[in-house]
């Protein structure tokens, strides 16, 4: 049997492993002939992924069709993988669903004309320099997002009418569409996911740490167990994701989203996609806090032929964090020894890429943090698990910089 990729990035070559253990052939595309899952994959090919006919050329021989798309992270070309699961009857997302995923003005406006996203948002077009701030319903703070993709690129948050103008609309045109929506206040979580035949199975709720604003970058994930005190926001999270799905037409697909509990323990979504969340999520953290390899498991689900029975239900109940390396404006003098670090503290995984006389700027966004490294924590409560993180900070021996 055969399997694709369609967006060969780092960020693939998990699942591409996953398919060959499975005994699958995977063929990979990308338009980046350097991109890495091309070297991962059985057979490549470097071909422009934002057009589906010019992959349909590829995967319509015989020798190159395939009989899934394998879910990798990916951001707005979601939709071409919508569009060959269309075409070849492929079990995953479809394009109808994938272009709501990735469109974010589509998306609320999907969700709130059926009572599911309370908010306003506002769609600044692309060469347009006509929109200023007294055109905005007073709903400070508002956030500011790019229209198309996912994920935290150009994302940010004013606090009023007058920081929006000086910081943003001064700065018109813009050569893409940006989304300005009122911002909901309360702290954010991340949902890993699969919906089965319409039904949606929650496989990992996870709290987030941020960033103060304007960025709100994430720089760690706690697991979050169902618990007598939270056991009303976790079935809420449920019951909407299970909504959201029905309203967009998920079917048979990953989800990850990002959510907000808001001042009414309710949620709220800011964003959702069809496909597995990235920055060693999937890979890694997801399946160590539930128990669940959800890219393994979807595998099998999508081909019943391989004849391997699947499951997406949790096995573990561990407290754990996953955290990522966010000093800011310091220089790296000193990194500690990574297997004294084994022996102090409950590690279950680290990564280090910092290396001495390394400079370290201020983390505004995905791409100014995740290449730094990560690492994995045990613990009886989340207060433990802050506790570790503070001292492995201290760990380093950091020189601030201006």
């Amino acid at each position: 049997m055969r399997a694709a990729v369609i967006g060969a990035s780092s960020e693939s070559i998990y699942t591409i492993n996953k398919a060959k253990e499975l005994g699958l052939e995977v063929l990979a595309l990308d338009g980046n002939p350097d991109a890495p899952g091309l070297k991962a994959a059985d057979v490549s090919f470097v071909v422009d992924i934002r057009s589906p006919e010019k992959v349909f050329e590829i995967l319509d021989k015989e020798e190159n069709r395939p009989d899934m798309i394998l879910p990798v992270p990916i951001g707005r070309y979601l939709t071409t993988t919508g569009a060959v699961n269309d075409k070849y009857g492929l079990t995953g997302v479809t394009a109808y669903a994938a272009g709501i995923c990735t469109d974010k003005y589509e998306f609320h406006k999907v969700l709130n004309e059926k009572g599911l996203r309370d908010a306003e948002l506002y769609l600044l077009p692309a060469g347009s320099d006509v929109m200023d701030a007294s055109e905005l319903n007073e709903v400070y703070p508002v956030v500011v997002k790019p229209r198309f993709g996912s994920g935290s690129r150009g994302v940010e948050i004013y606090n009023t009418r007058e920081e929006l103008e000086e910081k943003f609309l001064k700065a018109q045109p813009y050569d893409e569409d940006y989304c300005i929506e009122s911002c909901v206040p309360g702290p954010e979580y991340g949902v890993d996911g699969v919906f089965v035949d319409g039904k949606f199975k929650l496989i990992l709720l996870r709290g987030k740490k941020n960033t103060p604003p304007p960025y709100r970058e994430c720089v760690g994930y706690y697991s979050v167990l169902r618990t007598d005190e939270n056991k009303d926001f976790y079935d809420r999270v449920i019951d909407l994701m299970q909504k959201v799905g029905e309203t967009i037409g998920f079917k048979d697909n990953l989800i990850h989203a990002d959510i907000i509990k808001d001042v009414n323990n309710r949620p709220f979504i800011i964003e959702t996609s069809a496909r597995p969340s990235g920055h060693n999520l999937h890979n890694l953290f997801t399946p160590m806090a539930s128990g669940v390899d959800e890219v393994a498991e979807f595998i099998k689900f999508a081909l019943p032929g391989l004849n391997r029975p699947y499951s997406f239900e949790t096995k573990t109940n561990g407290n754990m964090v996953i955290r990522y390396f966010d000093f800011e404006n310091v220089r790296v003098n000193k990194v500690p020894d990574e297997k004294e670090l084994y022996k102090k503290y409950p590690l279950k995984a680290w990564q280090c890429n910092l290396t001495p006389g390394m400079f370290l700027g201020k983390v505004t966004n995905g791409a100014s943090i995740m290449g730094r490294g990560f690492y994995v924590l045990e613990a009886a409560t989340h207060f433990e698990l802050d506790g570790y993180c503070d001292a492995i900070k201290s760990e380093f021996e950091l020189e601030e910089t201006k």
